[in-house]
């Protein structure tokens, strides 16, 4: 057994009496509940698999095409490609089997989502020890759709390139190319999108959604930056390259001077995808995040030249592009207010602790966005949430270390507030895709955290001491100074005294890895920077998400008035059938009519009207209790002045489980990489253990 009080073999600095106190038992989930949650599933699969259906010709142009060229009166003797009627065709393909399909499940997601949630989200968190534990079974599965998806659409449109009599090799791979960015550009933005319904019903954490973001966003600017080389490539052995490339001020732009503005637009748009993914390489995103979210906007003028370019885009992108657009009125509604505090304190080590009334719940681990007006009117950062609503009912904690030029603006403010005994100005924009549950099967739960990196642990802990008290619960804190772990001690004590109340097992461990107190001292200058304070009329309220009924709503009206609106512009090319000049304002127009459409639904469903939340006015912005010295904090707390050695660690949970199942301790490791590295090496080949990274890169 471990003793409580030894040297580095030691693990139970801090032991609570062992208990047992069952749970809750679970709901009984209705059958036909369960049913339309998996009906969910099989609609989203069919709305990813249906866009490879567009190139099969057995499916699509042989038959379907024929069949709903009827409606909408195309002459099956005219084969001109923009002969009447045909701009409709892929309209009603990508109707019937994406748009219809998404949009009732997400009502039906809304509507059952309260009552049944899968239970599977936590394993897709698995890294498996076979590959090293370097990717999970979620990333397995999401990279095995991408390269899928990828192969399956290029073979099946260059299949149809080649069956065009003669069309050049290097055009045929060159349009499969873009077929297969245009698969993913479907998908790109769903991942990072905000209270998106797809990821939740995945149950895949918004921070991992960002991560897959990425990934799809290198795979579409290479798919798109190769579909223009072998393009480059032909035009260059054809003599064409300035004609082709170049704008042609001086032709017709509805017959000699089309295809070089087409190209044009095709090219604008690729620069704009390329300068988005060159800002959103690792170093320029984290040193330059300010940079980095500006940049991003070209995704507007992106998409207006992709759709000028080829004009089915739209039609393709439809759906992605109603879902990110209600989904954006989700946060702008919830966002009207800034958020009412309860206390904002600027701890030592450039820390700051705010803590958010809210009148909504929450899970801990959730990713809530922050934005501070006197700092940046435009910013927005993501943090990680480090309560729970089971001890801190009403309220919402996060813990934010300067990290960069706006994390450093935001402490100041912060001290300035607390110097001038006012309350600082912040918006909270949350309800995004938590992290997955931790599963009661485990008999044993470890949270090992480096530095600040603890703070996506810190609610979870706290979570399961009074949820799942019956669960051993170890946490093995890593910090660079006693400094760092102390000016948490009141969130320590209120650790010991859940775990003591609930008779839960807790066991703490803290080691210190350096006693230089360098970066702690620093604190002390006042702030260089003096902050106005904005000028906000909106009465600061707790934060609140918005209704079920609202959304579903937001949502229906969106498709329903943007579809039309849709139909209205692109059914018998309006624009172009009064000059054929005016192809350019044609495509720029249905886009906009998908943007106009969403946004009247907006304005219809009045999303952001909402009566005042009641709140109380106190706020707190010191901390009341008496905080430990240095020396009282080390012996109170056992703090080890070394780095743990993960083996023996390891060895001696193993020696108080002997006999415990494959998989039944689970892992929850949030801070440095190196930290992850070094328990993935540990635990490796160990078959007690599931690893679980918290994964929070922006």
């Amino acid at each position: 057994m471990l003793s409580p009080r030894k040297s580095v073999n030691s693990f139970h600095a801090i032991t609570t009496p062992n208990g047992f106190q069952p749970e809750e038992p679970k709901p009984v989930v209705s059958v036909p509940v369960r049913a339309f949650h998996w009906l969910v599933g099989a609609l989203l699969a069919l709305a990813v698999i249906s866009p490879i259906g567009y190139h099969v010709q057995s499916i699509y142009r042989n038959n379907l095409a024929i069949m709903w060229g009827q409606w909408f009166n195309v002459n099956p003797k005219n084969t001109a490609r923009n002969a009447p009627g045909k701009e409709m065709i892929p309209v009603a393909y990508f109707f019937f089997f994406v748009a219809l399909p998404v949009f009732t499940a997400a009502v039906i997601y809304s509507v059952t989502k309260s009552r049944f949630q899968g239970s599977v989200s936590y394993w897709l968190h698995v890294k498996p020890q076979y590959l090293g534990r370097l990717v999970s079974y979620g990333e397995l599965i999401f990279l095995a759709i991408i390269v899928a998806g990828n192969v399956i659409v290029f073979y099946q449109a260059i299949l149809l390139q080649l069956s065009f009599k003669g069309r050049p090799q290097l055009t045929a791979i060159a349009n499969s190319l873009a077929f297969s960015g245009l698969y993913n550009l479907v998908f790109l933005a769903l991942p990072a999108t905000r209270h998106c319904f797809w990821m939740e019903w995945l149950n895949i954490p918004w921070a991992r959604g960002v991560k897959y973001h990425r990934w799809l966003g290198v795979v579409t600017i290479v798919m798109f930056f190769c579909h223009f080389v072998f393009y480059f490539v032909q035009f260059a052995q054809t003599n064409q390259l300035a004609h082709e490339l170049l704008p042609c001020f001086s032709c017709n732009i509805a017959t000699d001077g089309k295809d070089a503005w087409v190209n044009v637009f095709g090219q604008l748009a690729l620069l704009c995808m390329v300068i988005m993914g060159l800002t959103s390489i690792p170093y320029l995103r984290r040193h330059y995040y300010a940079t980095f979210k500006l940049v991003h906007f070209l995704f507007i003028p992106a998409i207006f030249f992709a759709v000028m370019h080829f004009e089915q885009i739209i039609v393709w992108v439809f759906v992605s592009m109603v879902l990110y657009l209600v989904n954006r009125m989700y946060s702008d509604s919830s966002i009207a207010h800034p958020v009412a505090i309860h206390t904002a304190v600027a701890l030592p080590g450039r820390v700051t602790q705010l803590t958010f009334k809210t009148s909504t719940t929450y899970l801990p681990g959730d990713i809530v966005y922050v934005k501070v007006p006197a700092v940046s009117t435009i910013q927005w950062h993501p943090f990680s949430v480090a309560s729970t609503p089971l001890h801190t009912p009403g309220l919402l904690t996060v813990y934010i270390k300067e990290l960069g030029h706006w994390t450093g603006q935001l402490h100041d403010y912060v001290k300035q507030c607390n110097a001038a005994d006012i309350v600082p100005i912040v918006y909270l924009d949350a309800g995004y895709t938590p992290p997955a549950p931790i599963s009661p099967k485990y008999s044993t739960v470890l949270f090992i955290g480096g530095g600040i990196g603890v703070t996506p642990l810190m609610g979870q802990i706290m979570h399961l001491l009074h949820a799942r008290p019956n669960q051993d619960v170890y946490f093995i804190w890593h910090v660079k100074a006693v400094e760092m772990a102390s000016q948490f001690q009141s969130w320590l004590r209120e650790l010991e005294h859940v775990a003591q109340v609930n008779h839960g097992r807790l066991h703490l461990n803290i080691y210190v890895t350096q006693q230089d107190i360098a970066e702690i001292s620093a604190d002390t200058e006042e702030p260089s920077h003096t902050f106005t304070t904005p000028n906000i009329t909106a009465e600061p309220r707790p934060y609140a998400h918005l209704s079920t009924t609202r959304k579903l709503i937001v949502l229906i009206l969106a498709f329903a008035f943007s579809g039309v609106l849709f139909v209205i512009v692109r059914y018998d090319q309006k624009f172009t059938k009064i000059d054929a000049k005016y192809w350019p304002l044609q495509r720029f127009m249905e886009v906009v009519s998908v943007v106009v459409g969403c946004y009247l639904a907006y304005a219809a469903a009045r999303v952001g009207k909402s009566s005042p939340a009641s709140h109380s006015s106190d706020v707190e912005l010191r901390q009341p209790s008496r905080q430990l010295s240095r020396e009282e904090f080390i012996v109170q707390y056992g703090l080890k002045f070394e780095r743990a050695e993960w083996s023996k660690l390891f060895q001696n949970i193993e020696a108080e489980r002997s006999g415990a199942a494959a998989g039944s301790i689970g892992v929850y490791v949030s801070g440095p990489k190196a930290l992850g590295a070094a328990i993935d090496a540990e635990t490796s080949g160990r078959p007690y253990y599931e690893v679980h990274h918290e994964e929070f890169e922006m």
